[in-house]
């Protein structure tokens, strides 16, 4: 017999439903839409179906003859752009579904917010205690991250399940079903309410995961062994494929080499990753050669995707490989932060969304028209990861909202039940470092590049220009992940944001860790690249802090009720108990 659905997974028939019955539910409860994005920018250009708009920003972000605007005309051409009509906008990331908050050490950004910008949020769209509310997103994203992000905020402070809803497929499922969307930024005005969190009598504190409690866990090693599932949901890259249908020469022929490197009329410097035009020593990077004509006579010099018929990049090392004919054997792709951090790596004993043996990506994980697998296919692709709900489960990502898409499937969808997030997420885990690099031996080499990953408009593609050198703890010091040679100081000393202090260090708490270009280490002689937006992070730290779970101290008094906070987890437990015993961490480095 069938699962059932959620009750909190929505039909887009539904909805029209009760937006033809005047937003109102069958049982006469009002219906309330929130189209969530993430930032300003998403009001004129997604909510507003502004096609034009849309198109420029795609220029700016990839270039004049981005495939992104193929995929914009298409949308517009189809009907897919705009907003469900009654629909009122969030914008997610403007401190009030998510806000920079003290859970440690540091301030780190998006992390759930407050009760008091929740209520601010909600008062404002004119929301009252008995309003369902469909939670909803314009962008056309294979998965509905923001909107997930907005459920489970909601879900943590406490509002029934039943009240708020999340449209399966989003915005585009609601157009593909036939019914129109509008246009434009103009929205209702609503006369502001007096809603709390305050009066939720239950609060979902253990949906979550404080910076404290997740080193807690590392250090019981109870991620290590597999007792807790750990799920790293950041997306990795996905496969990358070359031409290669001419030889070195310019001659028909494969060789193994992706055309794109030996472009006639142009030499290619291996270290650098750019491209220079001998005809008059114009310089192009690898991403305009991929996928912008450098000029109207250089079509010839692109080299096109094409998934059917040719080979994936052969990446540098196998924690980078995609292609199981290349490297045989298990091999990880492992992702990279979007934002500002230290170093890169995944967090100790984590899984991948992705590996030689499964595929959890966002991709396989819907159907056509980003509607979600039905229970059944969904449980049989976690359960090939080792993840079918007998063990407690934390997720986390880049920022968090990710995290809470992969929330909504294995708690909602999934039923499974002992579910919980870490919204600090890589924002905060990259960025607590001990130690800094001496030399760029563990520093990542060259920059890495971000391609448009059509026909989706996002996530990005990852590449590395060249070989990545990776460490990890190995109980004692720093070893090479692949020689498993001891590294000294002459290497890695301690440092970093945390000034040496090892107590809050996550690096040594982290796997196939390599770190970010810093100021420091930037020494154009070997061409490394740093970006203040992408790589190490300008932070203040207070590395002696001893304060532990401070933000859900906070959210538990919110409002000064008594509470009815869900008996605490067997996961949970056993994280207080390492806490209690005291976190472990290296005295003076080890062998460094």
């Amino acid at each position: 017999m069938a699962a059932s659905q959620p009750q909190s997974l929505l039909e887009p028939i539904q909805l029209k439903k009760w937006i033809d019955n005047g937003y109102r539910t069958e049982k006469g409860e009002r219906v309330v839409i929130l189209d969530v994005v993430p930032t300003k920018a998403d009001k004129d250009t997604w909510f507003a179906g502004d096609a034009m708009k849309l198109k420029e920003q795609a220029i700016r972000k990839y270039g004049e003859h981005s495939p992104q605007q193929v995929l914009i005309e298409e949308l517009a051409r189809d009907g897919m752009l705009g907003h469900i009509p009654g629909a009122r906008l969030v914008i997610s990331h403007a401190g009030s579904v998510v806000q920079d908050r003290n859970d440690g050490p540091m301030e780190a950004e998006h992390e759930i917010g407050t009760g008091s910008a929740i209520d601010k949020l909600l008062q404002q769209h004119g929301i009252q205690k008995n309003d369902v509310i469909v939670l909803v997103s314009s962008q056309q994203n294979p998965w509905t991250g923001c909107a997930s992000r907005l459920w489970w905020t909601m879900y943590y402070w406490g509002f029934p399940t039943e009240n708020i809803l999340t449209l399966d497929g989003g915005t585009r499922a609601y157009a593909e079903a036939g019914f129109s969307l509008k246009k434009g930024t103009e929205q209702s005005t609503v006369t502001p309410s007096n809603i709390s969190v305050a009066d939720n009598r239950t609060r979902r504190i253990d949906s979550r995961v404080s910076l404290s409690e997740m080193l807690a866990l590392v250090d019981s090693g109870k991620t290590t062994t597999g007792e807790v599932v750990l799920l790293d949901t950041r997306q990795p890259p996905v496969d990358y494929y070359l031409k290669d249908e001419l030889t070195v020469d310019g001659k028909s022929g494969s060789d193994g080499v992706p055309d794109i490197f030996q472009v006639p009329g142009f030499l290619y410097d291996t270290k650098r990753a750019f491209y220079t035009r001998q005809s008059d020593n114009k310089v192009f990077t690898l991403s305009e050669m991929l996928f912008n004509p450098v000029s109207s006579n250089d079509e010839a010099a692109r080299a096109p995707f094409s998934a059917a018929a040719n080979p994936t990049i052969k990446m540098p090392n196998p924690y980078l490989a995609t292609n199981q004919a290349l490297f045989p054997g298990k091999s990880l792709m492992l992702p990279l932060s979007s934002k500002g951090s230290s170093f890169e790596g995944i967090i100790k004993g984590a899984l991948l969304v992705k590996d030689s043996n499964y595929n959890l990506s966002v991709q396989e994980l819907v159907k056509e028209g980003n509607r979600f697998k039905n229970i059944e296919d969904l449980r049989t692709l976690f359960a090939k990861a080792g993840i079918d709900g007998s063990k407690p489960i934390v997720l986390y990502c880049n920022t968090g909202t990710m995290a809470t898409f992969y929330f909504y499937i294995l708690h909602e969808v999934c039923k499974f039940n002992n579910v919980r997030v870490y919204d600090g997420s890589w924002l905060e885990w990259g960025a607590l470092t001990a130690y800094e690099p001496v030399d760029t031996t563990y520093v990542r080499k060259a920059p890495y590049l971000l391609y448009p990953a059509f026909p989706i408009l996002g996530p990005s593609i990852h590449v590395f220009s060249g070989a990545n050198n990776y460490f990890e703890w190995n109980g004692t010091g720093f070893v090479d992940t692949f020689s498993k040679a001891a590294l000294t100081k002459a290497q890695i000393k301690p440092g970093g944001a945390l000034k040496g202090n090892a107590r809050w260090d996550t690096v040594h708490r982290s796997e196939h860790v390599v770190f970010r270009p810093s100021k420091k280490v930037n020494d154009p002689k070997r061409y490394q690249t740093y970006n203040s937006d992408n790589d190490w992070p300008d932070i203040d730290t207070v590395p002696d802090y001893i304060g532990n779970n401070k933000i859900l101290e906070e959210d538990r008094s919110y409002g000064m009720i008594r509470l009815e906070v869900p008996q605490t987890t067997e996961m949970n437990r056993e994280a207080n108990k390492a806490k209690a015993a005291g976190m472990t961490a290296p005295e003076g480095g080890g062998n460094l």
